[in-house]
């Protein structure tokens, strides 16, 4: 049986890892955070599946894969009974960034994304009581969604390889026929740079949200994401730097008193958690499977992992089974 060695236990090192033991694979999983101290940015993301949303500030490649991967996730999902919703995503404005709004819907007619389409008050209303009358209009983006990462992760190392904590290896000297590298913003490549991602987690029992929900503003495009249980993920900031301090005030007020102006209801949450993560990404923040030496890595996923994992998970695979067809072919020569 062929074995492969994964490093890294982040969102696709539990993903590659799950599928490939599927596939017969003898596969095995390390990871130098200790299992009640994740270090990866994806126990932190909103894990919000919007690849039109995202467009207007990523390269045609990612809208792509981000499409073919919104295709692929409810049957993965389905299959790991993680929670997820594909009801579109919400994008609304205060009046004085109403004009936010054109701009944006602007920018996805130039790049040939007509799935956009406006609601007035009373539309928003319909389609998230919780809003009610708050936004005089805004802009729906159908069958985008979200999934609860957490639930995800936690799925993925219980169904999947055994994940062994606390240890740190190089991918080069790994003991197995295949080796993995899936370090994210761990790996020590000169060309990789951490970006800073800040979250706020909430329980709300008096907001009641299905879709992602977006806010306009000059500075920051404000995230909410469900979860079930009426808890939200509230996030926004982009910071370039590979800090791993907690939030700072600044960013969590900022967070909050905009997560409270789109409802009030925000007012009674409890604040849960307020993390930090460090998104992987290169000079071009395109992701890349490529093979370094005898390890083939996956990283720079930057902020589409789980917008593009399925995607990138169908890549690495294809890798993996030719590399295993010709290690087998030369041994039979």
């Amino acid at each position: 049986m062929t074995t492969v060695g994964i490093v890294g236990a982040g969102l696709m090192g539990r993903l590659i890892g799950w599928r490939l033991a599927e596939l017969g694979f003898d596969v095995s999983v390390v990871e130098r955070a200790a299992q009640d101290a994740p270090q990866s940015a994806a126990h932190v993301a909103a894990a919000m599946l919007a690849p039109t949303s995202e467009l207007p500030e990523t390269e045609p490649a990612i809208f792509e894969m981000g499409k073919r991967s919104l295709a692929a996730w409810p049957a993965l999902l389905d299959e790991l009974e993680v929670p997820y919703a594909m009801d579109g995503s919400i994008f609304v404005a205060h009046g004085p960034d109403a004009p936010l709004l054109d701009k944006f819907h602007r920018s996805l007619a130039t790049r040939a994304a007509s799935e956009a389409q406006w609601l007035d008050g009373a539309a928003i209303a319909n389609l998230e009581p919780g809003l009610g009358r708050r936004f005089p209009r805004g802009l729906l983006l159908p069958n985008e969604g979200w999934l609860d990462n957490r639930r995800l992760l936690q799925a993925l190392a219980e169904r999947g390889p055994a994940i062994r904590y606390g240890t740190a290896a190089d991918p080069q000297r790994l003991a197995a026929d295949v080796a993995i590298d899936c370090r994210g913003a761990g790996a020590d490549w000169p060309d990789l740079r951490g970006v800073r991602g800040e979250a706020v987690r909430l329980h709300a029992p008096e907001v009641s949200l299905r879709r992602p929900v977006r806010l306009m503003h000059p500075r920051y495009q404000l995230y909410i994401a469900p979860r079930p249980g009426r808890r939200y993920v509230v996030g926004a900031t982009q910071i370039e730097s590979d800090s791993e301090r907690s939030v700072t005030v600044r960013s969590a007020l900022e967070l909050l008193s905009a997560a409270f102006a789109v409802h009030p209801g925000f007012a009674e949450a409890e604040v849960e958690e307020l993390g930090v993560g460090l998104r992987p990404a290169f000079p071009d923040n395109l992701p890349r499977v490529e093979w370094r030496g005898r390890a083939l890595a996956v990283n720079g996923l930057y902020r589409h992992g789980f917008l593009i994992a399925p995607a990138i998970l169908e890549q690495v695979v294809q890798e993996v089974l030719e590399c295993t067809y010709s290690a087998t072919a030369s041994a039979s020569a």
